[in-house]
C-alpha cells in the first residue's frame, strides 16, 4: 500500500530532515506535559523524584532533549538511583524516527557503572533490574534489529511480571512499534494497539498511551480508532510541541485538514514561545510546519508566507555551516514544502543559490519541481530527468553514512524516478508506454510499507495516473485512478478534484 510518511518522523523528498530537525527543541522550560498522570512507584529520593516523573512525562511525549535534562537532574539529586540513568539513556533511543545514539547511551549508562553488572548491583529493588535490563539489552550487543527484539522481549518480561504497571505497558507498546522493521507492518501496530487498550480504560489520560495509540492507529483504515486518544492527547500535554502536532496524525489519516491545520498550528506556538524565551525568531521549517503546510494547501488556502519563510531560513543554513551532504533542517524542509505548495498551487519554486555539491534532499526536491513544471518541454524533462538520477545516486552513497538506519529514502527515491520517465515517455507521445509506466509505478507503490503522513512522493502515482487518463478523455478509467489514490490518501484535493470531473460533478 502507498506509503504515508514519518517521525519521527520522513517524506522521499528531504525526507529525513523530517525526524533529525523538524522537532525543535529549547532551553525554555516546559510545563503541562502530563506529569501529573505519571505514577511510577521509584526508590528516588524525594528531591530527585519530580524531576524524574518530569523526565519520563517528557520521555512518553518525544520531547527527548528536554527529557535528558530532567533525568540529569534526577542524578544529581540522588546519584544511585538507576532509574534516573535508565531514562538518560532512553532518551538517545528514536524507535519510530529511525534514529538511536548508541554511544550516547553508553555514556549515560557508564556514569552509573563501568559494566552492566556494576550498574545492575545498584538496583534498589526487583522492578529497577528488570528496566535496567531492558535499556541494557537495547543498547546491547549485535545488530539494532537484533537489539531492539532483544528489549521487546526485556519489555515484554517486565510488562508479565506486573501487567498494572502503566508505564512497562505503554513502553512495551511502543518496543511493539519499534520491532516493525522497514515499514509500518500492520499485524505488528495491531498488537501493539491490543497491549495498549486496556491502559486507555485505566489511565486515559496517561501521555505515553495516549501517544501511542495515535501511533498505532494513524492509517486511513484504522484512523476512526485514533479519535479518542487525539481528543484527549493535546489536551494532557498542552506545552509539548509534538503532543500537540501528534493529533494531527489521526486528523491527516481522515482527511481532516481544518483539524491538521489548527493542530499544527498550536504545535508552532508552542516551538514559537519557546524560541522567543531564547531571542529566536519564530521557524517557518520543520516537521509542524510541513504538515501545516499541506493541511492549508488542501484547503485552497495560501501558504505562501510559511514557504518564503522557511525559504529565507533556508538561504541562511546554506549561507552557514554546513553538516553533511544531506543537507537536513531548513534546506531540506524548504524543499518539500516548496514542492507540495508547487504541485497545489502551480507557484513552483525558483533555484537556491549556494548548494554547491550538498543539501542533496533540497536539490533533488527542487529538481522534481522543475520536472513537473515543464511537462510541456521534452528536452528539459530529460535533462532534469538526468539530474534527478544523478542525485539520487549521491544520496544513496552518502546514506550509510549520514543516516545509517534509515530504510525509506531509496526505495521512494527510485518510484519518484519512474514516475519521471513515465512522464517523459508521455510528453515524448509514447502515450500507451506512459500510461503503462504509471501503472507500474502505482503499483510499485502500494507494494511498499504503509505509513504516516504526507505522501512519500510528489504526486502519488494514482493520482498522476488518474489526471493523465482524465486528459486523454478517458473518464472511467480515470475515475477508477483517482478512487485507488483516495483510498491510500483521503482528502487529498487534487484527487477529489480529478474525481469529480471524471464523474461528471465537476468543471
Amino acid at each position: 500500500m502507498t506509503r504515508y510518511f514519518a517521525a519521527a518522523a520522513a517524506l522521499l523528498m528531504a525526507s529525513t530532515a523530517l525526524a533529525h530537525d523538524g522537532h525543535e527543541h529549547a532551553d525554555a522550560t516546559l510545563e503541562r506535559v502530563g506529569t501529573e498522570y505519571m505514577v511510577m512507584q521509584t526508590s528516588a529520593k524525594p528531591e530527585a523524584r519530580e524531576p524524574f516523573l518530569r523526565g519520563l512525562a517528557l520521555l512518553h511525549n518525544f520531547e527527548y532533549n528536554y527529557a535528558a535534562e530532567e533525568f540529569q537532574r534526577a542524578q544529581a539529586a540522588d546519584p544511585g538511583f538507576v532509574m534516573a540513568y535508565w531514562g538518560e539513556a532512553m532518551s538517545y533511543n528514536h524507535s519510530l524516527w529511525e534514529e538511536q545514539d548508541r554511544d550516547k547511551a553508553l555514556a549515560a549508562l557508564a556514569k552509573l557503572g563501568p559494566t552492566p553488572a556494576a550498574r545492575a548491583a545498584k538496583a534498589r529493588n526487583p522492578r529497577e533490574a528488570g528496566w535496567l535490563a531492558a535499556v541494557e539489552a537495547l543498547y546491547g550487543e549485535g545488530t539494532k534489529q537484533e537489539r531492539d527484539m532483544a528489549y521487546l522481549a526485556a519489555m515484554q518480561r517486565l510488562f508479565d511480571a506486573d501487567p498494572s504497571d502503566i508505564d512497562a505497558r505503554a513502553f512495551t507498546g511502543l518496543a511493539i512499534l519499534g520491532s516493525s522493521h522497514g515499514g509500518r507492518q500492520i499485524p505488528i501496530y495491531m498488537r501493539a494497539a491490543g497491549l495498549l487498550e486496556p491502559g486507555f480504560i485505566t489511565n486515559d489520560h496517561h501521555p505515553g498511551i495516549l501517544h501511542y495509540l495515535i501511533h498505532s492507529y494513524d492509517d486511513p483504515v484504522h484512523a476512526p480508532l485514533g479519535a479518542r486518544a487525539a481528543e484527549r492527547y493535546a489536551k494532557v500535554a498542552p506545552d509539548a510541541g509534538h503532543a500537540q502536532h501528534m493529533v494531527s496524525h489521526i486528523f491527516h489519516a481522515l482527511g481532516d485538514w481544518q483539524a491538521s491545520e489548527l493542530a499544527n498550528i498550536n504545535a508552532d506556538s508552542v516551538v514559537d514561545r519557546q524560541r522567543a524565551a531564547q531571542g529566536r525568531d519564530p521557524a517557518f521549517c520543520g516537521h509542524y510546519n510541513e504538515w501545516l503546510v499541506y493541511a492549508l494547501i488542501h484547503q485552497g488556502k495560501d501558504a505562501s508566507a510559511i514557504v518564503d519563510g522557511c525559504r529565507a531560513q533556508a538561504i541562511a543554513a546554506i549561507a552557514g555551516e554546513r553538516k553533511g551532504r544531506l543537507g537536513f533542517g531548513a534546506p531540506s524542509s524548504y524543499g518539500a514544502i516548496s514542492l507540495w505548495n508547487g504541485v497545489l498551487t502551480g507557484n513552483w519554486p525558483d533555484p537556491v543559490e549556494g548548494a554547491g555539491d550538498g543539501y542533496l534532499l533540497m536539490r533533488f526536491d527542487l529538481a522534481t519541481s522543475r520536472l513537473l513544471a515543464h511537462r510541456d518541454d521534452v528536452a528539459e524533462m530529460r535533462s532534469t530527468l538526468e539530474e534527478m538520477r544523478s542525485l539520487g545516486s549521491e544520496i544513496a552513497s552518502v546514506l550509510p553514512t549520514e543516516d545509517p538506519l534509515n530504510t525509506y529514502t531509496m526505495p521512494w527515491i527510485s518510484r519518484q524516478l519512474a514516475q519521471g520517465e513515465a512522464l517523459v515517455a508521455l510528453a515524448s507521445g509514447k502515450t500507451e508506454d506512459g500510461l503503462a509506466m504509471l501503472r507500474a509505478a502505482a503499483e510499485a507503490e502500494d507494494a511498499l510499507p504503509e505509513e504516516f503522513g504526507p505522501p512519500a512522493i510528489a504526486i502519488p502515482s494514482y493520482e498522476m495516473l488518474g489526471q493523465q487518463l482524465l486528459v486523454l478523455g478517458r473518464k472511467e478509467e480515470a475515475a477508477a485512478a483517482f478512487r485507488m489514490a483516495l483510498a491510500f490518501s483521503p482528502g487529498r484535493k487534487p484527487s477529489l478534484d480529478g474525481l469529480a470531473v471524471a464523474e461528471g460533478s465537476g468543471g
